[in-house]
């Protein structure tokens, strides 16, 4: 895994042909390895990181030739036994938050590329939704919510989806934090069993899951939608809880 933040300057993307024969470095290469930390200088780099600098530039030139805006490199993987080669950026425009994924593989003589660019607009549908019923149990000023969205339902792109059928079209896992200020641990118990009534009559046709997270309020205060997830592994939970739903509409709590 090759992980880096940072915008560089729009190139160009290159065939397998290309990528082999290549022996100078772009600029964007350039300034891509200066922020992973390697050298920038094709002669001390290995065989790996050659590949991988090459192979992170023509997926960014993907995703800006096709949408037609500047994108930020994230991190990048290659290809394994359990994973596809894919790489992670967000839009210039937006917020390292607004993850888009792109996944590559090579067939017949030529690459293939995929990407949910299109879950990035449906992801503050997806939590206006979730957030609407969670205030019904707490004040908004003690919730905050993040959803991941994994994929839409078959036939479905983000242009199709709106506010009013986005639990019925979108596949998401979403993470509530509840602040200590405004919920105990029995009302957690009592939430998360309306939360699990809530999917159940709501979210119809795809899998979805709710983590409930009641936080210290302190680090509460210092949860935001660019480092949610590395909090999760931190120790400032009092209580959690989950529950999800099959796309068959099983529900299950733990």
């Amino acid at each position: 895994m090759w992980s880096a933040a940072g915008c560089t300057g729009a190139g160009t993307g290159m065939d397998r042909e290309d990528e082999k024969v290549s022996t100078e470095l772009t600029q964007r290469q350039r300034e891509l390895l200066e922020e992973m930390g390697l050298p920038a200088d094709y002669d001390k780099l290995t065989d790996t990181q050659k590949n991988a600098v090459t192979s992170i530039e023509a997926m960014l030139s993907y995703l800006e030739s096709k949408y037609q805006e500047e994108f930020c490199y994230l991190s990048y993987a290659e290809a394994g036994n359990l994973e596809k080669e894919h790489l992670e950026a967000y839009p210039a425009s937006g917020t390292p938050s607004d993850v888009v994924t792109v996944y590559r593989t090579y067939e017949d003589g030529e690459y293939h590329y995929e990407d949910d660019y299109g879950n990035i607009g449906v992801r503050p549908l997806y939590e206006s939704r979730v957030r609407e019923f969670a205030v019904q149990s707490f004040p908004e000023s003690g919730i905050k919510v993040f959803s991941d969205i994994r994929n839409l339902g078959q036939g479905t792109d983000g242009q199709s989806v709106t506010e009013e059928n986005v639990l019925q079209t979108a596949s998401a896992v979403t993470y509530i934090f509840i602040s200590e200020s405004v919920c105990t641990e029995a009302q957690l118990r009592d939430f998360t069993e309306e939360c699990a009534q809530w999917m159940e009559s709501q979210c119809q046709g795809v899998a979805a899951q709710i983590c409930l997270r009641l936080t210290d309020a302190a680090q509460w205060e210092l949860i935001d939608a660019t480092g949610y997830e590395d909090k999760l592994r931190a120790d400032i939970f009092t209580a959690e809880a989950e529950c999800a739903i099959s796309a068959s509409g099983k529900v299950t709590v733990y």
